[in-house]
């Protein structure tokens, strides 16, 4: 039995849906099971007797946590800690998500898992601060650090990019940060292979999608394809700006490209290009669509 921690999210709802297509057993919980109680998580797991256990929850409001930093951390650290300490308890292992904010930015080339941490944000502190409870309480983990994530289950990049581009004729979108689009069913189907070839290396591992872009860049894409698909019925000018341009109260990572090589090696997984997932997902919204 796989227990999924977080269901109720983007990527915990995308996961629960490979799952149930790949048929494996599953549970998942939210925020009925409370993650910084450890009774109530021992008492779930009395029930579930999970084999794996995968967190999917986090706080995840990159911009509020510079406001609510200790309710992030919270989730982000303290949460983590009772998960792992579950685990440790039950014997099973662990896969915990990640993020490309424990990084600092200032890298020009793609950054390897022991590549060293100094987040800039509050987001950033308190996942790194999760990923060091894990490593601390439990060695038998997977700590998946993603980036630029977006999926059908969740407010995302991509989503916002085609309400913008049917309701504007011009938008601006940042074009000094650099990285890779993650689609949410590459993440999944990774945790997947993980729990099928079910091999002792753990460790902490990169995944996004392969190549890299600019936000500006993958915007182009969503409204080339967009158009291509109808999902973007009417003319819109996408025009490129800097980041000083367009503040947030979260700093954003000027460069964030993951290395794939560590998880391709360990357990052969390719992701693909990002262009070839964006194409699946926005075909995948139309066949959503479709059946509506």
């Amino acid at each position: 039995m796989i227990w999924v921690i977080g269901n109720k999210g983007m990527l915990g709802r995308e996961l629960s849906d490979h799952l149930s297509e790949a048929g494996l057993s599953f549970i998942g919980t939210d925020r009925e099971v409370d993650i910084l109680s450890s009774a109530a998580l021992e008492e779930r797991a009395a029930e579930i007797h999970p084999a794996w256990i995968v967190n999917c929850s986090a706080y995840t409001a990159v911009d509020k946590a510079e406001e609510e930093e200790e309710a992030a951390r919270s989730l982000n650290r303290d949460g983590v800690a009772h998960i792992a300490k579950l685990a440790i308890s039950r014997k099973v292992p662990l896969i915990h998500i990640s993020t490309d904010y424990v990084f600092d930015g200032s890298s020009n080339t793609p950054l390897h898992e022991d590549a060293p941490c100094a987040p800039q944000t509050a987001y950033g502190r308190t996942k790194l601060a999760g990923e060091q409870e894990l490593r601390t309480i439990w060695p038998n983990h997977f700590i998946i650090r993603t980036a630029w994530l977006y999926g059908r289950y969740g407010k995302n990049f991509v989503d916002t990019m085609l309400s913008l581009m049917n309701s504007r004729k011009e938008i601006t979108v940042v074009n000094d940060q650099t990285g890779s689009p993650t689609w949410t069913r590459v993440l999944t189907g990774l945790i997947l292979t993980i729990i099928k070839q079910d091999k002792a290396c753990y460790g902490t591992y990169h995944l996004s999608g392969e190549g890299s872009c600019t936000w500006y860049q993958f915007a182009r894409e969503i409204y080339r394809m967009g158009r291509e698909r109808t999902l973007v019925s009417s003319d819109c000018a996408v025009t490129p700006c800097s980041s000083e341009q367009f503040p947030t109260a979260a700093k954003r990572p000027a460069y964030s490209l993951l290395s794939k090589e560590k998880i391709m090696h360990a357990f052969a997984y390719q992701p693909p290009q990002w262009q070839d997932s964006l194409a699946s997902y926005l075909d995948s919204l139309l066949e959503q669509g479709a059946k509506q």
